[in-house]
């Protein structure tokens, strides 16, 4: 595009203003030409010089794309030689008729100077065999000897009796955990302790005391009783006879007061809807001593304690007690006062039931404290029992003489 003057052009804030241009170009001036409008004409001459500086651009890019390509090539021709190159020098060295085969064929081959060493060293008359005869002894006499596992002294002799010992120790260590297992169950068994947790074996006992009667225990400690959000009270006892329901709450943790204990059985009779309640501990030691293993409280609610310390087996004798007590608390209250029956009778009654566990907590220390008596002392219990149960028969045989 030919022009004539200098041209002036100014920038300014992202725009170009040129001034003083005379074009003088006929394709230009033709082409303007076509326009008769002068506003058309200026977007016209915009136009066609967006396009030139476009086809600039591309030309310039072009012009990079075809020095890369230049480039490129020059450096693959150049790769490739070197590879050409390399490959060259390997067949030199590595191919049939190269080094490197030649070399082993030299040591290695059919005829090569290793071999020969090698048969030369092991061969019947060679020096190996030779020391091996000096070493071992004429037919491996020496080894054998060596090996023997009967002779003391030898590695395989050090062997067997290492074996020997380490069997010996893992019979013993069989034996000491099947005695240790046996022992266990054994005081499974004694203390009718089926696991670890404590309600289990207030469970296993409860269901021992209702088996062939007609009165039913369930577990409720899982589930919400008539106090909103409360799950107190582990286990109910009906008296399918009369009706009634029997509370009892477990527990196997200490720091409990007399006014926690009330407060605790209150609770459970409540939530359960129960005519009596029983709250069973494992152990006296977690409880106050003015409360100890059996205590009534109010005629209505009843504490009691299965065994002395953590060490001591529990004792179910304490609970069946406990039991043949609230069983008779409750009969006695469902009676009512104005039938004809003879309360006085029932109150000794339950006064003798009274005064035999005393003496079954007595005697329940002694056990703990006399082992040379544990026969004796075991044979009362079972004669204190026999006196419960003859106690309570009667109990029962006054109610229903007055039904």
């Amino acid at each position: 595009m030919a022009t004539e003057g200098v041209p002036r052009i100014e920038m300014d804030d992202g725009r170009a203003y040129v001034t003083d241009v005379e074009i003088t170009d006929s394709t230009v001036v033709d082409y303007l030409q076509q326009f008769d409008d002068d506003r058309e004409r200026e977007d016209a001459f915009v136009r066609a010089l967006r396009v030139g500086v476009t086809t600039l651009d591309l030309a310039e890019t072009s012009q990079q794309e075809e020095y890369v390509e230049r480039k490129f090539t020059e450096m693959q021709r150049d790769l490739q030689e070197e590879i050409d190159r390399i490959e060259d020098e390997v067949e030199e060295k590595f191919g049939d008729d190269g080094h490197v085969p030649q070399i082993f064929e030299d040591h290695l081959g059919q005829d090569g100077h290793l071999k020969q060493h090698i048969e030369d060293a092991f061969s019947e008359d060679g020096p190996f065999t030779e020391r091996l005869d000096e070493e071992l002894g004429e037919d491996g006499e020496r080894i054998q000897k060596a090996l023997d596992p009967d002779t003391e002294g030898t590695p395989t002799y050090r062997l067997k009796r290492t074996l020997q010992d380490q069997i010996q120790d893992l019979r013993d260590k069989i034996e000491e955990q099947a005695t240790a297992e046996e022992t266990e169950e054994e005081i499974r068994q004694r203390t009718t302790l089926k696991g670890d947790d404590f309600e289990d074996t207030v469970e296993n006992i409860l269901s021992n005391l209702v088996y062939n009667t007609s009165n039913e225990v369930e577990y409720t400690g899982d589930t919400i009783g008539e106090i909103s959000g409360r799950k107190v009270g582990d286990f109910v006892i009906t008296l399918n006879d009369t009706g009634q329901r029997i509370v009892v709450e477990a527990k196997s943790d200490s720091g409990y007061s007399q006014r926690g204990i009330k407060e605790e059985l209150a609770d459970a009779v409540e939530n359960r809807d129960a005519d009596y309640g029983i709250i069973v501990f494992e152990c006296e030691s977690y409880i106050p001593n003015k409360v100890g293993y059996f205590h009534e409280f109010d005629s209505e609610r009843l504490s009691v304690a299965l065994k002395e310390t953590e060490d001591d087996d529990v004792e179910p004798g304490f609970l069946r007690i406990a039991y043949n007590w609230a069983r008779t608390r409750a009969v006695q209250g469902y009676v009512d006062s104005g039938t004809a029956f003879d309360p006085e009778a029932i109150q000794n009654a339950v006064s003798e039931v009274s005064d035999s566990i005393d003496r079954f907590s007595t005697i329940r220390k002694k056990t703990t404290s006399i082992r040379k008596t544990a026969n004796e002392i075991d044979e009362e219990l079972e004669e204190i029992e026999g006196e419960v149960k003859s106690e309570l028969t009667d109990i029962r045989t006054e109610i229903q003489t007055a039904e």
